[in-house]
């Protein structure tokens, strides 16, 4: 882009200087000299940009050269007031374009350095008069290069905007990804910790959770109780009426148990027919008549099983804790409790006090 540029603002100066040089009848070896400084040094420019290391770098030291050899020819034709205007404003603008302040410092530097040379070589003259063609020249070939730079700032504030554009773009896709990846991981640890048939919390989850509500209740001083819950004579219900009949046995007692439940208990399935229920800030007398809600409502709700009804029960032991213990013992004490059901007759509720042998039977 920058080629184009030099090589159709050189071409404009080429001809604003070459009728200056022409109607004031200076020396006809000047011409060739304008050939190299303005048609034949833009080419040499780009070549030596495309083939550095450090284009970018190497365009601002051919700046710097561009306004020597600016200054140079404005020494070399005696100061005339427009091309020394044309020449000094466009290499100013160009590096203050690229660099700000510090191109401003560079332009006017190699400026006043090209002058110098070329008043030592040429001798400090004064003509700043020009032909009013040549003034024509200059007036067209500053407005031509105004909006060169116009138009280049356009284009470039134009792909700007698109480049921003695609940027917020691809910035909300990504986001946009990472909430759906987010998502993903939240429904593939929920599916992680849920039984597939009832949707209650699975064996995994309660152990990752139990210890975490036995640890809170401590910190707040209250108790943590556990109610282990199996059907009774399930085996006989498979055998009977097939698993499929059991499922729906299971997934009742899934519905029960999380119909009774309180938003901070977490139900899990256990394993097979077996249920466990953690009731946080729940004290052995309380967990108790829970567990009686349980047995109750559960024997209330038959299972359809295509034109059959069936009535199945439940037995239930719970354990309490009003101290932090290994979860295992705890899960230990409320299996013992539901073995004491069990042997007492099932259909039937059985606890323990925190950390006693005696059972007591509902």
């Amino acid at each position: 882009m920058n080629r184009r540029n030099r090589s159709l603002s050189f071409v404009a100066a080429f001809l604003t200087l070459a009728s200056h040089v022409w109607l004031q009848g200076l020396s006809p070896w000047l011409y060739p000299t304008l050939a190299v400084s303005f048609l034949v040094w833009p080419q040499l420019a780009y070549l030596r940009a495309r083939r550095s290391a450090d284009s970018m770098h190497s365009e601002f030291n051919n700046l710097v050269i561009d306004s020597i050899i600016f200054g140079l020819w404005i020494a070399g034709l005696g100061f005339p007031v427009w091309i020394t205007f044309i020449l000094a404003i466009s290499i100013t603008m160009n590096l203050t374009v690229f660099r700000g302040l510090p191109g401003m410092v560079q332009a006017l530097t190699g400026l006043a350095g090209g002058i110098v040379a070329g008043g030592l070589f040429a001798g400090f003259w004064w003509q700043p008069d020009t032909h009013w063609l040549t003034t024509l020249l200059a007036i067209t070939s500053i407005s031509m290069y105004l909006l060169m730079v116009g138009h280049v700032s356009f284009s470039r504030n134009h792909s700007l905007h698109g480049a921003r554009e695609r940027q917020r773009q691809t910035e909300q896709e990504l986001k946009q990804q990472i909430e759906e990846n987010r998502q993903l991981q939240e429904q593939l640890q929920e599916q992680a910790n849920r039984d597939p048939l009832t949707g209650l919390y699975n064996r995994r989850y309660l152990e990752d959770s139990l210890h975490r509500e036995m640890t809170r209740c401590l910190r707040q001083g209250d108790p943590l109780s556990l109610v282990l819950i199996d059907l009774d004579h399930f085996k006989s219900v498979n055998d009977r009426y097939g698993h499929s009949a059991g499922d729906l046995v299971i997934n009742q007692l899934a519905s029960v148990l999380s119909a009774l439940s309180r938003a901070s208990d977490i139900v899990c399935r256990f394993g097979g027919e077996e249920f466990l229920v953690v009731l946080p800030g729940t004290g052995l007398e309380a967990a108790e008549a829970r567990a009686e809600d349980y047995r109750r409502m559960f024997e209330k709700t038959p299972v359809a099983v295509g034109d059959n009804l069936l009535s199945v029960t439940l037995s239930a032991g719970v354990a309490c804790s009003y101290r932090e213990i290994p979860p295992d013992d705890l899960i230990r004490q409320a299996d013992l409790a539901l073995y004491e059901a069990k042997e007492a007759g099932r259909n039937r509720v059985a606890c323990r006090a925190p950390w006693t042998s005696e059972p007591q039977s509902a």
